[in-house]
């Protein structure tokens, strides 16, 4: 099923049913005015009953009539912006799978239907600015709606919207200007949401959260902690999207999220009542594992097979690259099953529900109320003492197995460290970046050593596997090959590590 999607940048005006149409054609910056397009617009809405979709500022309708008749699914961008994405019409009865895909960290789970239909008489005219450029639309609209929720009701009303033409490069300064001479004409922007909101009423739900404080020294230290998360919470349920609808290097980016709020909520802790964060926690920590063992399957895969291309065609015995690709699909076929049945599952929604709980109603401690900077940096620097503990442990380990351990807990330390002092760059600034961005070279080294040892590993068992005897020779290759990429990159951190260990955020 194809779907297309472009941002899309409005203002509506509320109209009488007797209120003349403004003079667009006297409108700065318009030159031309189209002839009016009319057309007979139904459009049902649909959410679960709770309103899901509603309350995050999403839409999703069906609509029959007009230019882009179709299945539109409508996600907030910004102030005034939305992305729409469009479907096929398809069946009238059946939401599109792939639109679905796109809003189930939202409903959760929970069947989404029909709530209310809306019949639009409109009529439209294309506003054209210098070189006959399609610039804007003026649309009039006389609407009468349906609510399917609660008591049946129908109501009708008139409003004006205008809309700048799709663009990759939206001009926000041609919308207010437009806007501005249309308010100065009489026009009166409208107090109106949506249509959808007209037609629901009471019904229609009240924003999730209201915007917390600007960041500074002087807020509680939770105001830029939960900032972060909110945005990393948001961030997460994109990719949740992106990782049912198979997009490249989307596992990957899930994790990535996950991990960012774990070592947050782990990192500024104190800041919060125990027990939810630990709940918090051991869940993600779960389900960061159910992604990990697919993407583990993506990088081991893509570095044996690199290792095999480089090698020498005259060391590389048996059908290896067959063999290789062979026993990873099956792997990654597994993992990917595995993940999408975790992502489809009670437990998984579950989780989504309390992270927002967690947002909405934060279960504060005294620690909480703090000032920001000096809170905020003590707990960056207690990140930083723990990575310079981590390391002094990883020198002094014996060679093997042990070492390769604590070196991957460095790792693990510097990650918390960056994100850390991520969650405190609004009150911290430059000083909280410098450490972020010195932590990030250290995870980044160290990452390349882990991807080693994990390599390594992989390469013995495949080398010991039955019926391998002309593999074991050039696996026994790679994996040498891999104990000095090792230990080169060992060398690497300990040459590019001393700065992250030096580094604090003053208080």
């Amino acid at each position: 099923m194809a779907t297309t999607g472009n941002v899309e940048v409005e203002q509506k005006f509320d109209a009488d049913a007797s209120t003349p149409l403004p003079a667009l054609n006297e409108l700065v910056g318009i030159e031309k005015v189209g002839e009016p397009a009319i057309h007979a617009l139904e459009a049902i809405y649909f959410d679960t009953r709770h309103l899901a979709l509603a309350a995050r500022g999403m839409t999703l309708r069906r609509r029959t009539g007009g230019p882009d008749a179709g299945w539109h699914l409508k996600l907030p961008l910004g102030p005034g912006k939305r992305t729409e994405i469009h479907s096929p019409l398809g069946n009238a009865d059946t939401v599109p799978g792939e639109l679905l895909d796109r809003v189930l960290a939202y409903t959760r789970g929970h069947a989404v239907a029909a709530i209310a239909t809306l019949n639009t008489e409109r009529t439209s005219y294309a506003l054209y600015g210098s070189g006959g450029h399609r610039v804007a639309d003026f649309v009039d609209d006389h609407v009468r709606a349906q609510s399917m929720l609660g008591e049946p009701r129908e109501l009708q009303w008139r409003e004006w919207e205008v809309e700048l033409a799709p663009s990759d490069d939206a001009d926000d300064t041609m919308l207010s200007t437009l806007t501005k001479q249309l308010s100065d004409a009489g026009a009166k922007p409208s107090k109106r949401t949506s249509k959808l909101a007209t037609a629901l009423g009471d019904s229609w739900p009240a924003p999730q959260r209201t915007q917390r404080e600007e960041p500074s020294g002087k807020v509680p230290a939770t105001v830029p902690v939960l900032n972060y998360l909110d945005e990393q919470v948001a961030e997460m349920l994109l990719q949740d999207s992106h990782v049912r609808l198979a997009r490249d290097d989307s596992v990957h980016q899930m994790r990535s999220q996950i991990r960012r709020i774990r070592a947050v909520l782990h990192g500024y802790s104190p800041l919060f009542e125990p027990t939810p964060v630990k709940d918090l926690e051991r869940e993600l920590k779960s389900l960061a594992g159910t992604l990990g063992r697919y993407r583990d399957v993506e990088v081991l895969h893509e570095r044996l097979k690199v290792g095999l291309d480089e090698l020498p065609g005259k060391l590389v015995l048996g059908q290896l690259g067959d063999e290789l690709e062979e026993r990873m699909a099956s792997r990654a076929n597994n993992a990917m099953s595995a993940l999408r049945n975790r992502l489809n599952s009670p437990r998984y929604f579950t989780l989504l529900d309390n992270l927002e709980a967690f947002l909405e109603h934060p279960p504060l401690t005294t620690k909480g109320s703090a000032p920001a900077k000096k809170t905020t940096a003590k707990l960056v620097n207690k990140a930083s003492k723990r990575l310079r503990q981590r390391h002094d442990a990883a020198v002094g380990a014996g060679v093997g197995p042990q070492r390769d351990k604590a070196f991957h807990e460095v790792r693990k330390a510097a990650k918390k460290l960056r994100f850390a002092a991520a969650a405190a760059e609004a009150v911290h600034g430059k000083s909280a970046v410098k450490l972020g961005n010195a932590a990030h070279r250290v995870q980044s080294i160290l990452g390349d050593h882990q991807d080693s040892v994990m390599a390594r590993a992989e390469l013995l068992k495949l080398g010991s596997a039955p019926g391998i005897s002309n593999g074991a020779f050039t696996y026994g290759v790679l994996h040498a090959m891999e104990s000095t990429a090792a230990e080169a990159t060992l060398e690497k951190y300990l040459r590019n590590g001393k700065k992250v260990r030096k580094l604090r955020l003053k208080k």
